[in-house]
């Protein structure tokens, strides 16, 4: 089998693979394409909405139908729409009132890079669908479902759930400007930028969800699992932040060239006990630009929490398992600081860049880094790299190091200048075994550094501590 292929498990063990060792999975879904209804068709009669008497709730189906869109044009508000038959569209799918579109053995696909299913209005559930797109090996516009609101008046409550995606050239789910949103147990693989992408949406979850293989075709600068963003082409006003937003139990793997999990200027984002496997970067919680400059960042992450994840790679190559870093771009920089939490993380391999670690921060503000472990990275297991005010690093541990080169390797490594932090409680260990040269508990070798180190545990390095003269002070360490 091919280095990143997927497993041909069922979906059910590809929702459970985030707490398995299942390396992944191949979407079961019957070809969308065979014997399939197209909105070419000759004209024929819409099926009448017949409401349930018991339940007082509108039905309809695609059963006879020549135009799957005039069965939606047909349909009573909050209507429940039955998807059975298999079709190929040339143009998007438009759910333009509050309904649910439900798929029982029903199928969509399409050979162009469009939105497959456009929905256009709110209370919308999109329910176990199975869609299938031109293909992630190329640059374009194809998603799977994309709602799209506006800030002055944003699309609530949509939710799609236990959908199959696969095969689009952009993104298998885009919601834009959603409040009370949902992406739940889904199945994403074979896309192009990214798996679940979210811009200015607000008090919404991606939860349980499998997302696979995200291929970034050329020109595409980057590309993510699951990502929570504003637009950077205009202020706050018109592109709010991404903002109490929980991601929680997915499992991503395979986006080689970039981030696992990300917000760019998210507040209040939680991401919770995900997997994230063969990222370049696992999870990155980092600042959206400046719509002024785009050279420049300006709105940092704040109040963000990345907790119980477990992030591993298994080749070497530059990128962190964890990162947090705030806008601007020098040492001690004026712009806006991340906030937040960085707790009870496993972390495995990374730490082999120049500035890379299994966890990396940078222009933090109160931010806490507890009991993470990181094992078996190479170079550094913890990066401070500058303009940390006031960090907490607390009972951190870092296991088995591997050398870079003939570069000595460091638990916890203050890079730069404008660090304010206390260490306490942290250890190394070499149970995961490591592999050649000398390891430093901590090293600062830069002034304009105030670091104090309580009851850390250095005792498994060659050396506690390398650091220029002034900048630490230990207590209780022998």
């Amino acid at each position: 089998m091919a280095r990143g292929e997927l497993l041909p498990v069922s979906r059910r063990a590809a929702l459970l693979g985030a707490a398995s060792t299942v390396p992944g999975l191949v979407l079961a879904v019957a070809s969308a394409r065979a014997g399939a209804s197209t909105v070419d068709a000759a004209p024929a009669s819409v099926p009448v909405a017949s409401a349930s008497a018991s339940e007082g709730v509108a039905h309809s189906d695609d059963v006879g139908a020549a135009r799957l869109q005039d069965v939606l044009d047909a349909a009573r508000q909050d209507a429940v729409v039955d998807i059975t038959r298999a079709w190929s569209l040339s143009a998007p799918l438009v759910v333009a009132r509050p309904m649910t579109l439900r798929f029982v053995g029903g199928a969509l696909s399409t050979d162009r890079d469009i939105d497959l299913v456009l929905v256009r209005a709110p209370r919308v559930r999109v329910v176990d669908a199975r869609l299938v797109g031109s293909g992630a090996t190329h640059s374009g516009l194809g998603r799977g479902v994309h709602a799209v609101g506006t800030v002055g008046e944003p699309l609530t409550d949509v939710h799609v759930t236990g959908a199959e995606i696969r095969g689009f050239s952009h993104d298998g789910v885009l919601f834009d400007h959603c409040t009370r949103f949902s992406v739940t147990d889904c199945v994403i693989t074979d896309v192009g930028y990214a798996g679940v992408l979210l811009f200015s949406c607000v008090g919404g979850s991606v939860l349980r969800n499998r997302v696979a293989r995200v291929l970034q075709p050329s020109p595409y600068p980057n590309s993510y699992g699951i990502e929570a963003v504003r637009a950077t082409s205009d202020g706050l006003a018109g592109a709010p932040r991404s903002s109490r937003i929980t991601i929680a139990d997915n499992h991503v793997s395979d986006v080689p060239q970039w981030e696992g999990i990300d917000t760019h200027g998210g507040e209040a984002i939680s991401i919770l006990r995900n997997r994230v496997d063969n990222c370049r970067v696992g999870i990155a919680v980092v600042p959206s630009k400046d719509e002024a400059d785009a050279t420049a960042t300006k709105y940092a992450p704040i109040d963000c929490a990345v907790v119980d994840n477990l992030v591993t790679r298994s080749e070497d190559g530059p990128g962190s398992g964890i990162v947090v870093r705030g806008a601007g771009e020098v040492v001690g920089s004026e712009a806006e600081r991340a906030t937040g939490v960085v707790l009870r993380n496993t972390v495995t391999g990374y730490g082999d860049g120049d500035r890379d670690a299994g966890i990396l921060v940078y222009l933090t503000r109160n931010l806490t880094i507890a009991h993470n472990r990181c094992d078996g990275g190479v170079r550094r297991g913890l990066s401070l790299y500058h303009s940390n005010e006031r960090l907490a690093v607390i009972g951190n541990t870092v296991d088995g190091l591997r050398q870079q080169g003939t570069a000595t390797s460091v638990a916890i490594d203050v890079r730069a200048g404008a660090n304010d932090a206390v260490l306490l409680d942290n250890r190394y260990s070499a149970d995961a075994g490591g592999r050649g040269g000398a390891v430093y508990g901590v090293m600062c070798r830069q002034a304009g550094n105030d670091l104090v180190l309580v009851a850390n545990d250095w005792a498994a390095t060659t050396s506690a501590v390398v650091a220029t003269t002034g900048v630490v002070v230990r207590y209780r360490e022998d």
